[in-house]
């Protein structure tokens, strides 16, 4: 082969200049995407076929310059072409412009994205200089500060590096709570996992008086617990303490510890005395907690039998009275095995004890906000989650709970949820709450990827596949709807889902059955019973069983006017009447008012 005359057909060609200008052109169309995608929160996976499909068609592109001629008359093949009356000439002067067209757009992007670099920079160094202005006013004691590293896995499989991780984690959120102390984040503290760094050089780095490490190590069905607080100047273990524990409930096991670590190092670093719980009283509100992570009714039920049980035993523990308020709103209103009325009789006066017991501690106040918002109390729910914000902004679950009180439109609620995600990226409820309020703001597809990842996690969640089968059915995708509302558990909501989606497959006789059902064995649900009748396009009797709802403050009625199904109903002059007459804060954002 003549490689001579191979490269000098190459430029006769300019399959070298096209190529130059594929390259070019797919490098600043990226640059493009990069910062058009993010804006309108495209998935990530969107990028990645841009750049997937310009690899793929650059070798096609660089085989049809070779064999191909773009001509006045059309494409043609280049050996076809005579050689006086070729263009390639003009085609080379062509692609120069390009490549310095595309070029000159290349160097804006670039001299942007350094401007960009720097702006941010000066931001940082602002914010940085407002910091370091703020320690001047306010110093902070370094002596009461500390790095919480990742626990050791001494198993012999070396299998409990999660458990050991978990429990680093639960030991360090518990600590973060504490104004008085300096904690450093998990991201900083467990960059020195494995890396053999003494406790000395730690603290130098990360400029912390204390240190927290620990190991776990498992034999059969037993494990040990060993923690240590270390004191970082002179090395010196200010205290230490080994658990031994079965293992019969991983998670109940390492929320004990934590708490315990977390009591023992407020004693040691800030000098509190914390009261103690009955620890046969702790284990059980630890199970009653553990139990309400599965969102079932039957776990919320016994959940409610295991706080009663620590109840009788401990009356005196702030956090059980909390959760048992929690507990009778998951059961007047996510499974409707309680009457109403029992939010003001039992639920509001248990967490009004926890705050009684305890007024610094914020769940309460966010659990009292949702019971409050459950019984139209608007203003004074808004009020108490502010409230709860104000104790414990940190909190994931605190942040989690205000979105039950945000009236405002479904993107702030998305922000919020997104935010208590960073901080607890193990809570998986978040992502079921992310999915339900990308559905509120016309986001199916995302929707429908937060659920999934919920699901992932817990796969036996009640109302999940009613909600999932929602999307569904707002994306016209039918009889997918109907396969996923047949997995749900929970009775209420499968017959209520499934009364819509069959009736949108024409199969009225089907769904009139259902609806008859409905009414019969649950004739209190008025506002659901109105979504079904909107649905089926019976505006008038819709509007009767909404009105009933308005009557009787139906507690689904304020989220139900967010649905998106709800759309029919949006120019009807009676829609924003009764939104009117609801009480709702002045700032919300219902749609179609």
């Amino acid at each position: 082969m003549n490689f001579k005359r191979f490269r000098s057909e190459l430029v006769r060609r300019n399959v070298i200049k096209s190529g130059l200008a594929y390259l070019v052109s797919s490098w600043v169309f990226l640059q493009v995407m990069a910062i058009i995608l993010p804006t309108i929160e495209a998935p990530a996976y969107i990028s990645k076929l841009f750049l997937f499909l310009l690899i793929f068609f650059f070798p096609i592109w660089i085989i049809f310059s070779w064999i191909y001629e773009i001509t006045p008359d059309g494409i043609k093949k280049t050996v076809s072409i005579e050689p006086e009356k070729s263009i390639s000439q003009q085609t080379s002067n062509n692609l120069n412009k390009i490549i310095l067209g595309v070029l000159g757009i290349a160097i804006i992007l670039l001299l942007f994205d350094l401007f960009e670099s720097r702006s941010h920079a000066n931001e940082i160094e602002i914010v940085t200089s407002s910091q370091e202005s703020g320690r001047k006013q306010n110093p902070v004691n370094t002596s009461k500060s500390i790095a919480v590293l990742a626990f050791a896995d001494m198993s012999e499989e070396k299998d409990q590096e999660y458990f050991s991780d978990g429990i680093s984690e639960e030991i360090l959120n518990l600590l973060a709570k504490l104004p008085e102390l300096k904690v450093i984040s998990r991201t900083s503290s467990f960059s020195f996992k494995g890396k053999g760094v003494t406790t000395d050089e730690i603290g130098k780095e990360l400029n912390v008086s204390h240190i927290l490490e620990g190991s776990v190590r498992k034999y059969g069905n037993r494990l040990r617990i060993t923690a240590q607080l270390i004191n970082v100047s002179d090395g010196s273990h200010l205290w230490s303490e080994t658990f031994d524990r079965d293992m019969e409930d991983i998670f109940s096991i390492q929320d004990e510890i934590a708490e315990e670590v977390t009591n023992q190092l407020r004693v040691k670093l800030l000098g509190k005395h914390v009261k103690t719980v009955n620890p046969e009283a702790y284990n059980l509100f630890l199970q009653a907690k553990f139990l309400m992570q599965q969102s079932t009714e039957e776990a919320n039920r016994n959940a409610e039998k295991l706080i009663s049980q620590s109840i009788e035993i401990d009356s005196t523990y702030a956090p059980s009275w909390a959760i048992l308020g929690l507990i009778t709103y998951r059961a007047s209103v996510n499974y409707t095995y309680e009457q109403l009325d029992r939010i003001t009789e039992f639920g509001i006066p248990a967490v009004n004890k926890a705050i009684e017991l305890d007024p610094e501690y914020a769940l309460a106040y966010a659990y009292l906000s949702i019971l409050q918002s459950n019984i139209w109390e608007f203003e004074k729910g808004a009020l108490n989650s502010k409230k709860a914000m104000e104790l414990d902004p940190e909190n994931a679950e605190v942040i989690i709970y205000s979105t039950y009180n945000n009236f405002e439109d479904p993107a702030t609620n998305i922000s919020l949820v997104k935010r208590a995600i960073e901080l607890d990226p193990l809570s998986y409820y978040n992502y079921y709450l992310l999915g339900f309020y990308r559905y509120f703001n016309n986001q199916p597809e995302e929707a429908q990827t937060a659920m999934e990842k919920y699901e992932l996690h817990q796969p036996n969640a009640e109302i999940l596949h009613a909600l999932k089968s929602w999307v569904l059915l707002y994306q016209g995708k039918t009889q997918e709807a109907l396969i996923e509302i047949e997995k749900e558990k929970n009775d209420f909501f499968k017959t209520y889902t499934k009364c819509m989606v069959v009736y949108e497959l024409g199969r009225v006789e089907e769904a009139n059955s259902l609806l008859e059902i409905m009414l019969d064995k649950y004739p209190e649900e008025y506002a659901n019973i109105g979504h079904v009748y909107a649905l089926r396009g019976e505006t008038d009797t819709a509007f009767e069983w909404f009105e009933k709802a308005l009557e009787t403050r139906d507690p689904t009625l304020p989220e139900l006017i967010y649905y998106p199904s709800l759309k029919v109903l949006y120019k009807d002059p009676r829609w924003s009447g009764l939104i009117s007459r609801m009480g709702l804060p002045k700032n919300h954002g219902v749609p179609g008012i």
